[in-house]
């Protein structure tokens, strides 16, 4: 009788653990940006505000936590603004502040539509970069054959500038300056750089190299196009997919930025398609360039985080998210796509 009621216990004790376990990887976290017809956030939602399915079933939301970006949207909701000083060495924690990739597609076969307006971007380079905060922190891209590394995390605007600017060129730049973390110079192979031969190849390098930064990132894609032209309308390249996943299992949201000197092209659907999927947004700059930079400073100044239990569905691997919320019905509601299991 003894061994049997140990025998119990334990199978008790098993069960529990994986009953918890279980528990735990039912939640998820989504990024959710809700902003209004101008483009200013809405706050105040609570949980109850918030309907998400996952793969076409409801998930019921746990908590949405209103997260505040910027010194301005922190004095608003009365957050304490008082951060501790930014870190001067290489070892200690990332910053406070929001972490900006921007990502050029420099066309290589220098077509003047494309070149003329990413030569825009230049020229407007202060309306990018005069609403940041001293917190934040930006790291500059290119591709044109290949990756370009340009310039490491700062908050430096003219150093930010100036990799602009360095990234209108098909030069193989230097390696950019070593700066306090976080940092992505020790996070990217120079071999695989060189290899990555599609936009969407270099994605997946630079979601890789965030992968060991906390906390969500927002990737400013200036760009001409994804994706390739064929008779059945624009098909993405076969890298996409691991591209999106891989900017999804970062928290890295992509605000596609589409400087062609057109009112309209073909591959504009694949920079609408991959700010669709990861919760940033897609904007022209042709006529209006600084509607663009408004919409953008506006949107980032803050997200709410939504904890969510996962229904059981009988799908395994990639899952599907929707993000609505029923109470603001003309709002634009920004947020990832998908889900991926994690074993």
């Amino acid at each position: 009788m003894r061994s049997l009621l140990i025998a119990l216990a334990l199978f008790a004790t098993s069960l529990t653990a994986q009953m918890q376990e279980q528990i735990t990887v039912e939640r998820i976290l989504v990024d959710a940006r809700v902003t209004d017809d101008h483009g200013n956030p809405i706050t105040g939602l609570k949980a109850g505000d918030f309907q998400v399915r996952i793969d076409g079933k409801p998930a019921r939301v746990e908590s949405a936590e209103w997260i505040p970006e910027t010194a301005a949207a922190r004095e608003l909701a009365s957050i304490d603004a008082a951060i501790a000083d930014v870190n001067t060495t290489l070892d200690q924690p990332a910053p406070h502040g929001r972490l900006l990739i921007f990502f050029y597609q420099t066309d290589f076969a220098r077509n003047e539509s494309r070149l003329a307006g990413q030569m825009q971007t230049v020229v407007n380079a202060d309306d990018w970069l005069d609403w940041l905060d001293p917190e934040d922190r930006v790291a500059v891209f290119s591709f044109d054959s290949h990756l370009k590394f340009r310039l490491d995390f700062t908050n430096n605007k003219d150093h930010i500038k100036d990799a602009m600017q360095q990234a209108l060129y098909t030069n193989e730049p230097p390696p950019p300056r070593m700066v306090p973390m976080p940092a992505l110079a020790k996070r990217l192979d120079p071999v695989e750089m060189r290899k990555a031969a599609t936009p969407e190849a270099a994605l997946i390098i630079v979601a890789n190299a965030l992968r060991q930064i906390p906390g969500p990132k927002s990737i400013i894609l200036f760009g001409w196009g994804l994706g390739r032209l064929t008779p059945s309308g624009v098909m993405m390249e076969s890298k996409y997919v691991p591209a999106r996943q891989a900017l999804e299992s970062v928290r890295a949201s992509v605000f596609s930025i589409d400087f062609t000197q057109a009112d309209f092209h073909s591959l504009e659907v694949g920079l609408g398609k991959v700010a669709d999927d990861t919760g940033g947004f897609y904007a022209k700059t042709f006529h209006f360039p600084k509607i663009a930079v408004e919409r953008l400073q506006k949107t980032l100044a803050g997200h709410y985080e939504l904890e969510v239990r996962k229904p059981d569905t009988k799908v395994r691997g990639t899952h599907s998210i929707e993000v609505d919320v029923p109470s603001q019905r003309r709002a634009s509601i920004l947020a990832r796509s998908t889900y991926i299991d994690r074993d």
